[in-house]
């Protein structure tokens, strides 16, 4: 009897045919899910279309006035990104055989039934195109096909071993075949895999829960059911920071090793496969084997188009560096226009120019491929055939082949024997121990990306897979994979308020153990680097120094960011970003150079626009939206100046400088500005712009802790100058609020002792500060080992 039997992965099928070769007998037809349902249907005079391909008919598609209803942008790379949503609604649609006058009829928002009309309107433009170019799409299948009997008459009986979900349509297909050919079906039942169990129901098998069943869809009846509640002995661990799983992981699976275990019967589970780079830089003996393979888009060859790419995106400085650190021929690039349009062969060409191909098709005959380029070079054919009749823009097809490129998975070729693969790769495969790391909430289950079109209530009225559905069918995953091994090891981070996620209770494992992490797994070497003492400033004199308010507030505040600043000298890396509050202190002080009020919003608004163009001349898209965001953010500011200047105030002095003697040290500031106001009296007002808060500046509690005297130097400096004097703070970005200082004797006695101390410290240890708080931002953070650093 010829059988065929079905599995979900191919990693499946190498394991059955392997250990199916060790018996003596017939052997069966072994083939993976989705090929069995590729060959057992026929779109007869039809093709596929590309998966490139189909987003450039679907946006031809789209060229009607309503569609704009739905604001998406219909330009070719940012069509690209939304067309990614469109298309998994209308294939999910198509799978779950749900129509659009069933969705109409859920209560959903407003203009739902207009969204809908424009998406059917979208599909059937869609399904014309396709059919006039003789090509057919995957969610255009469940509509058209019929079943290839040729392919089916070629075996007397199936076997289906599922694992997951089936949708509508794949059941309805299994079922059609099984009236033809006898089917049956291997599954394991849970209470996660509750909606699969009420889609048999509705065929009229009704399996029991917590079960390992198999039952026949052609007679309509289960033949074997076994209980199915074991879990293996599990170790849940918890680490404080991510990375120390890592080294916990190469630990736990030595001593898997160490047991006895088969090293190719271990697997390494990663929920998040961004962390296999890290796995794969500390895996210095080569260990593992990753079954996902390698992303090309990692790669050099990748991040070189890539950095081109964001060139002709944002022309800023920023780009133009990264074309000068992947030494791109930056001369050839500037003198190209991103817009012009040409084909595909003369976009490849011009790549070749700038050694951007990893391949060349000039360069075929008996090329010894490094790892990628064969599959570069197939890419670049299948490529420039599909395109041969299109014209695109040189940024366009550049977003097109990075597009294509991203498809490709370079192999793990170290060959490691602990296997290391993603959940959806374990499906229909068995281990004798798992280590999962990353077992942490909003990760295990993952949570998947908002559906753009329908909420949760228009799922369910419709009958499609809710978030709850496909959370279940994840942990269904996780819970195969444990429940068939022997040994398991679970870990967790808890840094940054991560939480273990919720599914480890469901799973009854409420007990976890904090290990320390062994970094010398990780770090071999021994650090080289020596403990630093606390360095020690023999000679000090506060007499010999200009102070300021910030020199004085880096003193209070800690010793060592003050040697390393004013003792050793050491200057901070200058930052390329705009800094805010330095630029909207220079803004101010502009304003107010040629005028000491405005009379009315509008004419102060106007001001501020044409200084705004001025001091920052359009040079990208970032700065643009940074000056739209100012205009916005500085409207209630205009309009508390106002009313003040309306008051009579008006601003006699910017950027003042001021030096004086205070306690018998010298001191020198900066004023930002001096507002006066003539009525009976003379009235002053020095004010001091804040960006941001200003609760620690004039706290009036706890005042011992006050290291920012700011304000009580201004005073000293200014009060024998002006009459009727009181400071100020001006929050810009609060309504122009200001606020006056409190506690201003208290401060000014305070700072009086700090100025008695100061002129009696002949020396000082520069130790680190006790506040950690303040080395968040600070330059020093990485001398003193404070902060996030390696």
């Amino acid at each position: 009897m010829k059988k065929l039997h079905i599995y979900p992965t191919s990693r499946a099928l190498r394991t059955v045919s392997k250990k199916q070769q060790e018996e003596n007998a017939f052997l069966p037809t072994l083939m993976r899910m989705d090929e069995f349902e590729h060959r057992a249907i026929l779109i007869p005079g039809y093709k596929m279309v590309d998966p490139l391909q189909r987003i450039i008919y679907l946006q031809e598609a789209s060229a009607f006035e309503a569609f704009e209803t739905l604001r998406v942008d219909r330009e070719l790379i940012r069509f690209f990104t939304k067309s990614d949503a469109i298309f998994k609604f209308f294939e999910e649609l198509a799978q779950e055989k749900v129509d659009f006058s069933t969705l109409a009829e859920a209560d959903a928002y407003a203009e739902f039934d207009t969204h809908l009309s424009i998406l059917e309107r979208l599909l059937e433009n869609y399904r014309r195109i396709l059919e006039a170019e003789g090509l057919t799409d995957k969610m255009l299948i469940p509509g058209s096909y019929q079943l290839n009997e040729g392919f089916l008459e070629g075996y007397e009986e199936i076997e289906l071993y599922l694992e997951g979900y089936l949708s509508h349509f794949e059941l309805d297909l299994l079922v059609s075949i099984a009236q033809k050919i006898p089917l049956s079906v291997h599954y394991t039942t849970s209470s996660f895999n509750q909606k699969m169990i009420e889609c048999f129901e509705a065929y009229g098998i009704v399996l029991p829960r917590d079960s390992r069943v198999s039952f026949s869809l052609s007679s309509v009846e289960v033949r074997c059911a076994e209980p199915n509640d074991a879990l293996p002995s599990t170790e849940v661990i918890q680490v404080e920071e991510r990375y120390e799983q890592i080294s916990i992981a190469f630990e736990k699976i030595e001593q898997l090793v160490r047991s006895g275990i088969d090293p190719e019967s271990i697997a390494l589970i990663l929920p998040d496969e961004s962390i296999k780079e890290s796995f794969a830089l500390f895996d210095r003996l080569h260990n593992l084997n990753f079954a996902m393979g390698f992303d090309y888009q990692k790669g050099s060859a990748y991040k070189r188009l890539e950095a081109l790419y964001r060139h002709w995106q944002d022309y800023d400085r920023e780009s133009y560096r990264l074309l000068e650190r992947y030494a791109l021929p930056v001369d050839m690039i500037e003198s190209l226009s991103a817009s012009q349009q040409c084909d595909a062969a003369s976009f490849f060409t011009l790549l070749d120019r700038m050694g951007l191909l990893d391949s060349s098709l000039a360069t075929t005959q008996g090329a010894v491929w490094e790892q990628g380029e064969e599959q570069v070079f197939e890419k670049q054919r299948y490529f420039l055939k599909l395109f041969k009749q299109e014209n695109f823009s040189l940024r366009d097809w550049l977003f097109l082949w990075m597009k294509s490129l991203c498809e490709i998975t370079l192999d793990d070729i170290r060959g490691g024997k602990i296997t290391v693969m993603g959940v959806l790769e374990t499906r229909g495969v068995q281990y004798d121990a798992v280590v999962i790391v990353d077992f942490n909430e909003g990760i295990v289950p993952a949570s998947s990306a908002k559906d753009q079109f329908l909420n949760t209530s228009v799922r369910a009225f419709a009958g499609l897979p809710t978030q709850a559905d496909r959370e279940a069918l994840q942990k269904q995953y996780y819970k195969r994979l444990l429940e068939q091994a022997d040994r398991a090891v679970i870990l967790y981070c808890s840094s940054e308020n991560r939480l273990p996620s919720k599914f480890l209770y469901e799973l009854g494992m409420v007990h976890s153990d904090k290990v320390p992490s062994q970094l010398s797994l990780l770090y071999p070497e021994a650090v080289q680097i020596k403990p630093a003492e606390d360095p020690v400033v023999e000679h000090f004199n506060a007499g010999e120094i200009v102070w300021s308010a910030s020199r004085l507030k880096t003193w209070l505040a800690c010793k060592r960011k003050y040697y390393y600043r004013y003792i050793r000298r050491i200057e901070a890396r200058k930052e390329e970003e705009l800094n805010e509050g330095s630029f909207l202190h220079h803004l101010l002080d502009h304003l107010y150079r040629q005028r000491d009020h405005y009379r009315s919003v509008d004419e102060m608004q106007k001001a501020i626009d044409q200084l705004l163009d001025q001091l920052l001349p359009m040079k990208d898209a970032k700065i643009a939206y940074q000056k739209l965001l100012w205009r916005e953010k500085l409207k209630g500011l205009m309009e508390a100046e106002v009313k003040r200047f309306e008051a009579g105030w008006r601003v006699t002095a910017r950027e003042l400088e001021a030096a004086g003697e205070i306690g018998g040290l010298r001191f020198k500031g900066r004023i930002d500005r001096i507002d006066q106001r003539s009525q009976h009296e003379t009235t002053t007002r020095i004010i001091d712009y804040k960006s941001g808060s200003i609760q620690e500046a004039n706290k009036s509690k706890n005042i011992e802790t006050l290291s920012d005297f700011q304000m009580s130097i201004y005073d000293h400096l200014l009060r024998d100058r002006y009459p009727n004097l009181s400071l100020w703070f001006m929050q810009i970005f609060e309504r122009g609020r200001v606020e006056e200082i409190t506690a201003l004797e208290e401060k000014n006695r305070l700072l009086g002792e700090h100025i008695a101390k100061l002129k009696q410290t002949r020396g000082f240890v520069a130790v680190k500060c006790d506040v950690m708080k303040h080395c968040t931002y600070c330059e020093f953070a990485l001398q003193c080992e404070r902060g996030e650093y390696l």
